[in-house]
């Protein structure tokens, strides 16, 4: 008995495991919200705080290369702006503001201390 107890357990475990794998966008603790702020390269802004108008047109480089995408609010928190598997356009047309100050509404998710936007439309401000 304790064994197919066990035995039922782990393939429970592996079920619950693989249907989170297969779906992690579908968290339900995400809401739906709109940030504005200053569009940040990341890499920049952690090694060195670099934003603003002088840092624009390195920022767009940045972001084009490869650097993480984020959004600097008026009142200094940051998010990381993240792309959603199934639509991927909106996102890139968020790395286009990159240095520059935006709208961008999104599905908002923290995750080991890190908030992050789905971002579902980006728009310059």
């Amino acid at each position: 008995k304790m064994r197919n107890l066990i035995s039922a357990a782990i393939v429970a475990a592996a079920v619950a495991g693989s249907a989170w794998a297969a779906a992690p966008h579908m968290d339900p603790a995400g809401k739906t919200e709109t940030i504005s702020g200053e569009m940040l390269d990341m890499a920049c802004y952690m090694m060195h705080e670099g934003k603003g108008k002088k840092h624009a047109k390195c920022a767009g480089a940045c972001v084009k290369g490869g650097a993480p995408l984020g959004v600097l609010t008026q009142d200094g928190k940051v998010y990381l702006v993240v792309g959603d598997h199934d639509d991927q356009k909106p996102f890139v047309e968020a790395k286009a503001l990159a240095g520059f100050n935006a709208k961008i509404t999104g599905t908002v998710f923290t995750r080991g201390g890190l908030t992050a936007i789905v971002v579902k439309k980006a728009e310059k401000l």
